[in-house]
């Protein structure tokens, strides 16, 4: 049989291979997807069979750790007559966790001081003359949660708040005292791929019996607040992650104590992973009004890129963009990350810390490069740091100068020795320029900035008991 191709029966044959070859291929696309899903849902059944089946436990802990430092420009521009800072400071946590099928509740008691700060016989029958230590004995964390499903949990009482890459809330491990908030939290985990939790609180600085005015003593802290969290993996490449949150502040004003500044931030984080490449992108906007009553308009960028194909090694390449203020816009366009660290993104020589004061209302540009080497029991870290000020405001009335403020380079060893005992040493030093002391408002550019430290960490567990 003779057959004749014509160009209309090439173009039908071609076209049905076509039809057919997206057929299997959406086929196989969606058995794969099923096949993940059952798999996901299978293995959380299997959680669930687990935790139910799980017995009573109380488990004892200790965290302790020291830190030696050397300070010759941590946090501060040094002058060239400035001599370096020698000290050791010490914090301790004694942790109590004790979980059964349906309720939770942890503790941790701390203890924080620098050695040498307090008379060691105060309150013992000495008469002494020195103050109470800064940070005395207190409950950092001490929470109840009532498990209501396997899914729904509500967490009440002090609490950490650790979301995302802790930009915008953060234990703030870094901090000798750390951070945690006195709040009730909601807590939905569907075990596969979603997560969703609403948190609430309302500070007073004592049991009032008339109005609701807030005026804590010797620090400043938000009065009400409010925080979404939503985390959803979209698949096996893809993350999404949102934090709305709201944060309202009292008048400082006395006679107006019932107005609530209140400020909004929404936002969200997306990432793509893939064989040894990591890539996201962050962002956030800030409105409402901020704790003087003026209107916010601000926001902040966050763009980066990881690779993990060389043995042992991760280099990460991202810049954070702060907004600052515009000297002619009569908004306050400063980006406050809220209760997140700053020590991991901008330099672990804290320049920048405290928003916007440390930023001189100039906001703040910040290109990374980071290296990191891992092994079973080392790990090293380099990272460097280009400053630029986002905006005039902070060099208003300072003549002509540079947004360029300076470049910070840190070096970080972690040591292992044994499952409950870590060595931690860190060399940081910093060349800044004179716009860097203008925005700061002090130091001399011809002084070194520099900052070494060396901490031992403890964290045995005293007892584990299942019953």
């Amino acid at each position: 049989m003779n057959l004749k191709l014509t160009p209309k029966l090439i173009l039908g044959t071609t076209l049905i291979l076509i039809a057919h070859i997206l057929s299997a291929q959406t086929a196989d696309t969606l058995k794969t997807a099923f096949t993940t899903a059952d798999s996901l849902k299978i293995a959380a059944k299997n959680d669930s069979l687990k935790a139910a089946n799980k017995p009573n436990s109380l488990t004892i802990s200790v965290d302790m750790r020291t830190r030696t430092e050397i300070r010759h420009g941590y946090r501060v521009i040094p002058t060239q007559d400035t001599t370096a800072a020698f000290f050791t400071n010490q914090r301790t946590r004694l942790n109590f966790d004790f979980k059964t099928k349906r309720f939770d509740l942890y503790a941790s008691l701390q203890d924080t001081r620098v050695w040498g700060q307090q008379d060691p016989r105060e309150g013992q029958g000495a008469v002494t003359t020195t103050e109470a230590t800064t940070y005395p004995l207190y409950m950092f964390e001490i929470y109840a949660e009532p498990h209501f499903s396997d899914k729904f949990s509500v967490r009440i009482g002090r609490q950490r708040l650790i979301y995302d890459n802790q930009r915008l809330y953060a234990e703030n491990d870094w901090r000798l005292p750390g951070n945690s908030h006195d709040a009730i939290r909601f807590i939905y985990n569907n075990k596969i791929n979603f997560t969703n939790e609403l948190t609430v609180a309302y500070n007073q600085y004592g049991e009032n019996n008339f109005t609701s005015n807030y005026k804590p003593v010797g620090f400043s802290n938000y009065k009400a607040l409010v925080v979404d969290y939503l985390n959803w993996k979209l698949s096996k490449t893809w993350n999404f992650l949102t934090i709305n949150t709201a944060d309202g502040y009292q008048s400082s004003v006395a006679s107006d104590y019932k107005t609530t500044y209140m400020r909004f931030t929404t936002g969200g984080r997306l990432e793509y992973s893939s064989y040894k490449w990591y890539l996201t992108m962050s962002g956030y906007y800030q409105f409402g009004k901020d704790s003087s009553g003026k209107k916010l308009s601000a926001y902040y960028l966050q763009p980066e890129i990881k690779y993990s194909g060389i043995k042992n090694l991760s280099i990460r390449l991202g810049v954070e963009y702060v907004s600052g203020q515009d000297t002619l816009n009569s908004k306050d366009n400063n980006f406050v990350p809220l209760y997140g660290v700053a020590h991991r993104f901008m330099g672990n020589m804290d320049f920048f810390t405290t928003f916007p004061s440390d930023l001189n209302n100039g906001g703040l540009i910040n290109p990374y490069l980071f290296f990191q080497y891992q092994n079973k029991k080392l790990t090293l870290r380099m990272e460097n740091h280009l400053f630029y000020s986002q905006s005039n405001a902070a060099f208003k009335g300072k003549g002509d100068l540079d947004h360029y403020l300076g470049f910070e380079n840190d070096w970080r060893i972690n040591y292992k020795v044994m499952p409950m005992f870590e060595i931690e040493s860190g060399f940081c030093w910093a060349v800044v320029t004179k716009s860097m002391t203008v925005i700061k408002k002090s130091g001399d550019t011809k002084a070194f900035p520099y900052w070494y430290y060396l901490s031992l960490k403890f964290t045995p567990t005293i007892g584990k008991f299942t019953f």
